[in-house]
């Protein structure tokens, strides 16, 4: 049943084998962002961990014991060491900052008997290396935060809360999120990765739009086709359709934090990851304007020589500018 439930652990009894939810937090004035980041890591060297990455370029790997970790899938919930997290809130604390948060009102990814979450039919096979699920678009945070001993506004604040699992991260990917739109019912995710299949390779990506209680969904798997898509320096830029909508995305790159990532359960890859960047998009239908807006505090990655796999990827669900 944990097909239909990505929020769960999916871990147990696997080996060379990873799992991490990613809780990222804005405070209610928009001026400070920090993303906390606990998991597992089932492999030669085997333990828990959370990570912390914030919009002040700090970032850090806390490990744990592999015993440190416990969780429960009914309801919801791990624990690492005195740190616990749910899709209620979570609690954390050390000697750079300590929350205490509650969520209210989570936007999920929506689940379906034939659709289990934001891979859609693809979460029903068991041979990937790396599965992806979307918690909550945009929610609202109360609670206390404190940052290198000042304290943070973050009542009324927005939360997001995605998660990966599997063997490894993919080997080329780009990632992109924000909930910090001048709108505030309105969030943004993006993931476009190279995903072993077989003894071959595709370049699937799912984008999701939340617009005032809709999901607007540009995927690999509902027929949708990217564009135009560029990697320059510090920008890209792409056109996802779907039938008569299309949504064009514009990303700039500011700042970098360090990140560990997993390969085959070992969290031994170093990646690099913004929370300063901006994200600018505009949704259309039947060519009218739907939506546009920029979003900023954005999560960012680009990992890897993606533009190469696009260009050898046969099923060519994506093109090049």
């Amino acid at each position: 049943m944990n097909i239909w439930k990505p929020q769960n652990f999916h871990g147990k009894n696997k080996n060379k084998f990873f799992e991490g939810w990613y809780f990222k937090n804005t405070s209610s004035q928009k001026d400070y962002v920090f993303a906390v980041i606990p998991g597992i890591s089932i492999g030669e060297d085997s333990h828990a961990f959370i990570q912390i990455i914030d919009s002040r370029n700090f970032s850090n790997y806390y490990r744990f014991k592999f015993q440190d970790f416990k969780f429960s899938n009914k309801p919801f919930w791990i624990s690492i060491g005195k740190n616990h997290f749910s899709l209620e809130g979570f609690s954390f604390e050390s000697e750079y900052i300590s929350a205490n948060l509650i969520f209210q009102n989570l936007t999920p990814w929506p689940v379906k008997i034939l659709s289990p979450g934001a891979m859609g039919y693809y979460g029903f096979f068991n041979f990937l290396e790396c599965y992806h699920g979307i918690l909550s678009f945009t929610h609202k945070l109360n609670g206390n935060v404190t940052v290198n001993g000042k304290r943070i506004d973050f009542n009324g604040g927005n939360g997001y809360i995605e998660k990966d699992w599997g063997r490894s991260f993919p080997k080329s990917w780009i990632w992109a999120a924000s909930n910090d739109f001048e709108n505030e019912k309105v969030s943004f995710t993006l993931s476009i990765a190279n995903v072993p299949f077989g003894r071959n390779y595709f370049v699937g990506f799912i984008i999701g739009l939340y617009l005032e209680g809709h999901i607007y969904q540009f995927t690999t798997y509902n027929g949708s086709k990217i564009s135009d898509l560029q990697i320059k320096e510090n920008t890209v830029l792409l056109k996802a359709i779907k039938g008569t909508e299309s949504i064009d995305v514009k990303i700039s790159k500011h700042g970098d934090n360090i990140l560990l990532s997993p390969k085959n359960g070992d969290m031994n890859g170093r990646i690099k990851e913004s929370l300063n960047s901006e994200i600018e998009i505009t949704l259309r239908s039947k060519g009218s304007i739907l939506f546009k807006g920029k979003g900023i505090n954005s999560g960012l990655e680009i990992n890897g020589d993606i533009l190469e796999d696009i260009k050898n990827d046969k099923s060519k669900k994506i093109s090049l500018k």
